[in-house]
Parts: structure tokens; sequence; C-alpha cells
């Protein structure tokens, strides 16, 4: 197949029709530890004691639809950064890292066109803040007494005005509403604490509904819930169970509204929780708390147009979920600070590649598959998995140099050459699985050479 493309900043090719969905929500449950929802798994306290889990219907059905980690494990129980790292797929984020350029899955989504609305009851830090469009946080924190404060960047001079202020608009009439959610039940009610999650997701299907009436524009949602981490705070596991019971129905309208508006959805956690005893506080931040699985181990559920239904068994990172958001959305994995891989189970794979000026590339694997030219970058979408694939490039100028890369088609990549030829700085050049069992290989002889020589230390 021969295509003849124009000079732009970036060509798109298409392989394949493949099914990107327009946007994503992006649901942050604070407090939500795995093994209190994942049926295989069962929690326990710090005294051993197993501890109640929620009966959730609704959740437990997204997972079965969709994609699952079964185990995804927090570097860091401190939540301002877990949110970190969510978004920037390094593992020693912290908010301040937020604020370099390319460090966000928003930064790389702004950049293909995505407009950026977040609804924070926690996790608002100003770094955060400022990678959105518009945005809503409660400056306080507080279930008794709200204070939601509405946020407008200056990211909007290339999108639709009125659609900006629509969203603008709908956060402040929430933002007076905050408190009548709450107010109706008394301080220390669980009702309270379920109201408080209650206003963050109706806030959402309001911004959605909106976002109707503007079918071209893509963009990504994030709703962040606080109630949950602070129920197993001060109402201990029964309140934290029955606060899950409750977020795991009213959560159902807005996964069916995704759905219905090609959203993505993905929900996950910050960090958990873990209990002293069945009848004990909740924690997750000072030391007799923090290395418990129970606040290790954090939900993943995604599900999306273009990822085929699994259930992930290997542990996985909370870097790996950032990368794996834009995999599911088909944007190349660009963040400049990102440790994490993606993990999401498509049926193809995409490859950017990046020349260091304009040129031509041409892609094979058992036959010739396609050549473009006229561009610097390109973006291949709809390769077909579990493939080796040959790149050439040639570049226009530069003496007509010549390049070549054989690429292992088993996650979404970025090929980049450089103009001194050089290997490319990415290790995901080599499969995935062989890289671990070349790992594991580096380890185990590393520990057979050090027994060999505490043996002749001690022989002799």
């Amino acid at each position: 197949m021969q295509l003849s493309t124009p000079v732009v900043a970036l060509t798109p090719i298409n392989i394949q029709n493949i099914e990107t969905d327009h946007g994503a929500v992006i649901l942050i449950v604070d407090g939500l530890g795995a093994n209190y929802i994942n049926p295989e798994k069962i929690p326990y306290a710090l005294d051993g004691s197993p501890l109640e889990k929620p009966n959730i219907q609704n959740i437990s059905a997204l997972a079965k639809d969709g994609l699952q980690a079964f185990s995804v494990l927090t570097p860091s129980t401190k939540g301002e950064n877990g949110h970190s790292v969510i978004v920037t797929g390094n593992p020693r984020a912290t908010s301040a890292m937020i604020a370099h350029n390319d460090a966000t899955v928003y930064d790389v989504a702004r950049d293909n066109g995505y407009l950026m609305f977040a609804i924070l009851e926690k996790g608002d830090t100003t770094e955060l803040l400022a990678e959105q469009d518009v945005a809503i946080y409660d400056s306080t924190t507080s279930i008794n007494d709200p204070q939601m404060k509405v946020l407008l960047n200056d990211h909007t001079s290339q999108h639709d005005t009125d659609m900006i202020i629509d969203v603008e608009k709908i956060f402040k009439e929430y933002a007076i509403l905050a408190p009548t959610y709450v107010q109706q039940y008394k301080e220390g009610e669980i009702e309270r604490y379920n109201a408080y999650n209650l206003w963050g997701i109706e806030t959402a299907l309001k911004v959605i509904e909106l976002m109707e009436q503007y079918p071209d524009q893509k963009y990504i949602l994030t709703i962040n819930i606080g109630a949950i981490d602070i129920a197993g705070l001060y109402r201990r596991n029964e309140g934290y169970v029955e606060c899950i019971e409750e977020l795991d129905i009213m959560v159902q309208p807005l996964i069916e509204r995704t759905e219905d508006n090609d959203l993505a959805f993905i929900l996950t956690s910050d960090h958990g929780m873990a209990f002293q005893s069945v009848d004990g506080c909740g924690g997750s931040k000072s030391d007799k708390y923090a290395t418990s699985p129970e606040v290790l181990q954090i939900p993943f559920i995604a599900t999306s147009s273009n990822i085929e239904r699994n259930f992930i068994e290997e542990t996985l990172g909370q870097e790996d979920i950032a990368p794996t958001i834009l995999s599911i959305l088909d944007l190349p994995n660009e963040l400049r600070f990102s440790a994490g891989e993606p993990f999401a189970t498509k049926k193809y794979v995409n490859f950017k590649v990046l020349l260091p000026e304009t040129g031509s590339v041409r892609i094979s694997s058992e036959q010739a598959i396609l050549e473009s030219e006229g561009d610097s970058e390109y973006i291949i979408y709809g390769l077909e998995k579990e493939k080796e694939y040959t790149i050439n490039a040639e570049l226009s100028g530069n003496g007509n140099q010549l390049y070549e890369r054989t690429v292992f088609a088993d996650s979404d990549k970025i090929i980049r050459f450089d103009a001194d030829n050089k290997p490319d700085k990415n290790k995901d050049m080599i499969p995935k699985g062989m890289r671990k069992i070349i790992g594991s290989t580096l380890i185990i002889g590393i520990n057979l050479t050090g027994l060999a020589m505490i043996f002749r230390v001690v022989k002799s």
C-alpha cells in the first residue's frame, strides 16, 4: 500500500479501522483498597482478623466486562503523591513534578486537542488544578463544611469559549449546591458521607450531559471522590464498607452515561485502607498501616471500545496507570518522566515514528505494509499485535541518510531516530516478557555469585 501525505506537523496513517473513545472519565476513589472490591481477595485487619467486605454489584459487573488488574501497588500512601503518580507515570512523583511540561496525561491529551475538566473533593494541589481547563474543588476537604471553589485556567484560546463558559456555569451552580447536599444530615451520620460523594457524581453527570451538545470535542473528566477515605478514618470498617456500597449504587448512572457517549471509564485509587481490628479505626499513612496489603494494593478497572475483556494477574505498579490511559485513548506515551508501561489489552498497537527532519518511512513485516513521505512525525494506527516489524526511514536532506530499526509490537511504542542514528532510548524495543526473563536471569546470576563468594569465605 502506497500512501502520499502532505507536509504537516504530524501524519496519521490507519492500517485498519480502529475504535477510539471520544474521551475518558477517570474516577479516583480516595482510600479504596483493591482487597475490598476484588472477589478473589480477603481483607484482613492488622491483628489478623478478616474484615467485612462490601456487597457491590455494579463495580463487579464493570470489572467483568472490561479490563481489571488483580494487583496494582501504590509506591506511596500519601494521597497527594498517589494522585501525582497516577497522572505522571512516575513512582516517585510529587505535585511539583506535575508542573513540568509534558509531565502528565493532561499535557499529552491537550496537545492532541482534548479539554480537561476536574471535580476534586480531595487531591486538589495547585499543580493538578493548573492542568485543568475548568476545575471545581473543595478548599476545605470537609464533609461537615464543604467550600467549593471554581477555577478557570487560560488553556482555552483554541476552543469554543461558549463550551468552556457553560462548564464553568455548571461548576458554579454545583458549588452553591454542595452544602445543601450534606447539611440535611447530622454531622457524623454515614448519610452525610454518602451525600458528599453523591454531589461529586451528579456534578459529573451534568458535565457529560452538557458535552453531548459538543460532539466533536474530546475531553478528559477527572472525578475525585473523598468520603470513603474519610469514612475509613472515622467510621471504622463498618462505615467504610457502607460508604463503598452506596458508591456502587450511585456510580451506575455514570457508567451508563460514559457508554452512551463513547467515553472510556477508568476506576482507580490513590491508596487503600487498613484497620487495626474489626472494631478499630482505619489509617493509611502512619507506619503501622503503610505497609499493609490493604493499603498498598489499589484497584484498576477500565472499559473502552478498543480494549479486550481481560483479568491481569501479574503485579503492576501505580506508575503503569498513566501510560495505560494514554494507550486506551490511542495517544502516544510522550510523558516526560514516566517509568511505567501500558497494560491495556487492545486488539492492535500503534507506533509513533519521529525523524530528526522531514523524510519518508517504510514499515514492513512479512511483506511490505506501507510507505509514507513528506513529514518528520508519523503515527501508524492499527498494527497487528505480537509481530515483528522493520522500520526504514530516509531523510530528505542530510545526504539521504538511511535508518533501520526492528521493533516487536507487544504494546504502543514511540520510535525515535536521531541525527546520529543512535539506538532508541526507549527500553521497550525488547518485548515486555523478554525483559522480565532477562531481568530475572540477571538477578539469579547475581545471587549465585554472591553465594559462591560467601561459600569461599566460609571455607577459608
